[in-house]
């Protein structure tokens, strides 16, 4: 995948210069649509800011192969650079442009939960999508967590409703969750008995270290069938 695209607040006698393909779900008061030209950051980031100068806000989003990276604007106002889908122990080359532009420094963690919060306060007014606009809601959770989320069912397929932002007291509660799925999901993969500790003491329900031991043998054992890399050692 390599596509950039582009939103903006929906204004009477708003034009653009920039030619947009095929629209976007967008919601209420929004416009957008997917950009024609290949054009790099800096070209990105003009748009935007043209953009949001002529109607008040706007967000673009380039998806690259390796890494996503994201430019929200509102008029008067500083854009916020974000990086997304990448490892930031190991950011690909391609993405070096984008690195140096967000600044993120030496705290990847920190830059997140900063751009998460900037990006909290400026989309109160943004748009509503099951594209990659909840630009403050995929900075929350990793890349490939999976949700459930409500969906209207259409002639072509089903269409998920956007959702708000998690709220902070049920943000906590779903990275735990989801941290517990990659965890147990890993460790089921590499019969790690580690990992399936680890998810266990992630798990919201669990999260104590005294019944974690146990959980983890009879766990184990019940499902011993279907989980033969954690007793390989058994059958050599």
């Amino acid at each position: 995948m390599d596509r950039r695209w582009l939103a903006f607040r929906d204004q009477a006698g708003a034009s653009f210069s920039t030619p947009l393909g095929s629209s976007l779900p967008i919601g209420l008061n929004w416009r957008g649509g997917f950009l024609l030209g290949e054009e790099e950051i800096p070209a990105l980031d003009e748009i935007v800011r043209s953009a949001a100068g002529q109607v008040g806000a706007a967000v673009a989003m380039w998806e690259a192969p390796m890494f996503t990276y994201g430019v929200a604007a509102q008029r008067d106002h500083t854009e916020i650079p974000f990086l997304l889908g990448v490892d930031p122990t190991a950011i690909p080359d391609e993405a070096t442009d984008a690195l140096v532009r967000c600044a993120i420094g030496s705290s990847y963690a920190g830059w997140r939960q900063r751009t998460a919060q900037a990006l909290a306060a400026w989309s109160v007014q943004t748009p509503r999508t099951a594209d990659a606009l909840e630009v403050d809601a995929v900075l929350q959770l990793a890349d490939d967590d999976a949700v459930e989320v409500p969906a209207r069912i259409t002639s072509t397929g089903p269409e998920p409703i956007p959702q708000p932002a998690l709220a902070p007291e049920l943000l906590g509660l779903t990275q735990h969750v989801a941290a517990y799925e990659r965890l147990a999901s890993r460790a089921a993969i590499e019969g790690d008995r580690d990992l399936v500790y680890k998810a266990l003491l992630a798990h919201p329900l669990v999260g104590q270290v005294s019944p974690v031991e146990e959980l983890t043998e009879q766990l184990l054992a019940a499902d011993r069938e279907h989980l033969p890399r954690f007793f390989a050692q058994e059958r050599a």
